[in-house]
């Protein structure tokens, strides 16, 4: 298994990382972050992940969520799709105020499943379908 590094940033500035062993304890830190960033911004607070080697996932902190990936070579940048009926956007906080179409949003449970099983394999799960289209607000 390819070590587990979260990467996110509170200030702008200084980058935080972390080496976890196991999806359980990267969960845990996720909620600890949710905790600690709710109020912090106006946006739901997103991290990265990263698989050395094989690429980034980000993903909001929020109920429902934003899910992007980059391969390791930036080559391959895919979002999670939900409701392609969705009007509308939403701000997340990517290390600066995201606007994002609101056909992005997906539940964070199933984020979650789909970044679990990214971990464990390196390959993108057909849990969601992943587009790179830019969808207009």
């Amino acid at each position: 298994m390819h070590p587990i590094v979260i990467s996110y940033c509170l200030d702008g500035y200084n980058e935080i990382k972390t080496e976890f062993d196991s999806f359980a304890n990267l969960k845990k830190q996720l909620e600890c972050i949710k905790e600690e960033t709710t109020g912090l911004f106006s946006a739901p607070f997103s991290v990265d992940i990263v698989l050395d080697d094989i690429g980034f996932m980000s993903i909001g902190l929020a109920d429902s969520t934003i899910l992007c990936y980059k391969s390791w070579d930036f080559e391959e940048q895919l979002t999670a799709v939900g409701d392609l009926f969705e009007d509308g956007n939403i701000t997340f906080y990517f290390g600066d105020y995201s606007l994002m179409s609101k056909k992005y949003l997906i539940p964070y449970s199933v984020a979650l499943g789909v970044l679990e099983a990214w971990i464990a394999t390196g390959e993108l799960s057909d849990k969601v379908e992943w587009t790179h289209e830019l969808f207009d607000f």
